[in-house]
This record gives structure tokens, C-alpha cells and sequence, in this order.
């Protein structure tokens, strides 16, 4: 099997799931899309370099949040959430969904990350910490901390 062929089963199945990583950092369709394309030809780039394919799903995420970062940086304007996330992720009435979306929008990057790191792609405290590269006693402190910080938002 071919270096392509090998990237593509593997991604086969997580554009999805890399879409709503992308979307939740740039908060628009256009750029959550040119994000994605743009980790996925980087991914094809350097799949070479990838030495435990274990490790593919994490490699990949780190990609895609490092393109996210860098647009944002280089827009450097204010972002908004619109209503494309599926509210299905949340178990609460639409206009709920919207005030939590809007939430975890004012929350910091690092914030943002650790929550849809154990929320939204359902990574354990051990999986996170190796994503992250921190200490599991710090994941922990960090999303306690980020949780309480979406507490007050969103009921504010």
C-alpha cells in the first residue's frame, strides 16, 4: 500500500470529527473548511514522518489545531460562533445550545481546547495529558478551572 493510500484509510471516517475541531477554533464554515484542507495536505505532507501510526489521531489534531491557531492569528479579528454546530452535541433546548456555544466562544484558547478535547471528542484525563503534554494532575486542575469559568458564563 502507497503512502496515499495508507493516509486515506486512516482518515477515512475523522474528517468529520477534524471539521468540528477546526469549527469550534475559526467559528465559520469557509475558514473551518480551509483549515481542515489545508491539515489534511500537511497531514499527506509529512504522514512519512509519523512514526507510530497509534498515534495518528492525536498527530493529526495537533496539525489542525496548529493551522486553526495560525488563521486566527492572521485574521486577527473577532470571531463569532454561528448555529452550524449541531445542537444533538448538547443535551438542552436550542436557545440553551446557542447561549453555551456562545460560552465557550469567550472562554481562552487553552480553555476552549481542554474542553472540547474531553467533551467533544470524549478523550479521558490520560489521553488528554499526552495530547497536551502535561502532567494528568494539570488536566485535571485546567478543566476544573475551565468548567467553573463556563459555569459563569454562561449562566451570566
Amino acid at each position: 500500500m502507497n503512502r496515499n493510500e495508507a493516509f486515506k484509510n486512516l482518515i477515512n471516517n475523522r474528517e468529520d470529527k477534524l471539521y468540528r475541531i477546526a469549527f469550534s477554533y475559526v467559528k465559520n464554515r469557509e475558514d473551518a473548511l480551509d483549515c481542515l484542507q489545508a491539515a489534511l495536505l500537511k497531514g499527506l505532507e509529512n504522514f512519512n514522518t509519523l512514526k507510530d501510526p497509534s498515534y495518528f489521531d492525536s498527530w493529526m489534531v495537533r496539525i489542525l489545531i496548529n493551522q486553526c491557531l495560525d488563521l486566527i492569528k492572521n485574521k486577527k479579528s473577532d470571531l463569532s460562533f454561528s448555529d452550524e454546530i449541531d445542537p444533538k452535541e448538547f443535551e438542552r433546548s436550542p436557545e440553551e445550545t446557542i447561549d453555551l456555544i456562545n460560552s465557550i466562544g469567550l472562554l481562552s484558547g487553552d480553555q476552549r481546547e481542554i474542553i472540547f478535547l474531553r467533551y467533544f471528542m470524549g478523550l479521558n484525563y490520560k489521553e488528554i495529558s499526552s495530547k497536551l503534554n502535561l502532567k494528568e494532575g494539570t488536566v485535571k486542575s485546567r478543566l476544573n478551572r475551565s468548567i467553573i469559568k463556563l459555569r459563569e458564563l454562561f449562566n451570566s
